[in-house]
């Protein structure tokens, strides 16, 4: 009886996992650190300016259930507070948070020789999220996350969410190199 119940259980557990999984492989994710930054001196953070930059008037990439911007945001703070950075409200903290997102339809992936028959399509567009922080006594980039993906035409909102919170946090988990 014991096995029986122990194999209903990997079972169940698989098939639960296979009806969860977000495609994650194409999602590439680095982070550069100033020369001269010292991340751990910094103890708070504000935000700045953001900006999504996305046409996409037929709604192929985006998910007119989810607001990218406020969920960016949201993953953002959450992965800042993990490293005990504390979110203020005014021109007292130590770095000004920034992201910029976006989709590069001109950002082609796939070549082919002059003399070959195969017709690739105009659009591979690659999606991209670059989140900055600042330092706000010297105005200096002192750190820079980039994810850069295929864009999924039609996702649904929990797709969406899921590859926005596989992105930011290996963008603020992956081994920064210096600039």
């Amino acid at each position: 009886m014991k096995k029986i119940l122990s194999l209903s259980l990997v079972i169940s557990t698989l098939v639960l996992s296979a009806c969860n999984t977000t495609p994650t492989k194409d999602i590439q994710v680095k982070s550069t650190l100033a020369v001269d930054a010292q991340l751990k001196n910094y103890h708070s953070y504000s935000w700045t300016g953001f900006a999504a930059v996305l046409n996409d008037p037929e709604e192929k990439w985006q998910p007119a259930d989810i607001d990218v911007s406020a969920t960016i945001k949201s993953l953002v703070d959450r992965e800042l507070q993990k490293k005990n950075l504390t979110k203020v409200e005014n021109d007292e903290s130590d770095l000004a948070i920034s992201f910029f997102s976006g989709v590069d339809m001109e950002a082609q992936s796939l070549k082919i020789a002059a003399t070959s028959d195969v017709e690739i399509p105009k659009n591979v567009p690659k999606a991209a999220l670059v989140i900055i922080a600042i330092d706000t006594k010297t105005d200096y980039v002192v750190w820079v996350g980039v994810a850069t993906g295929d864009v999924i035409t039609k996702p649904t909102a929990e797709t969406m969410q899921a590859r926005l919170d596989y992105a930011i946090t290996e963008i603020f988990n992956v081994k920064a190199t210096r600039d």
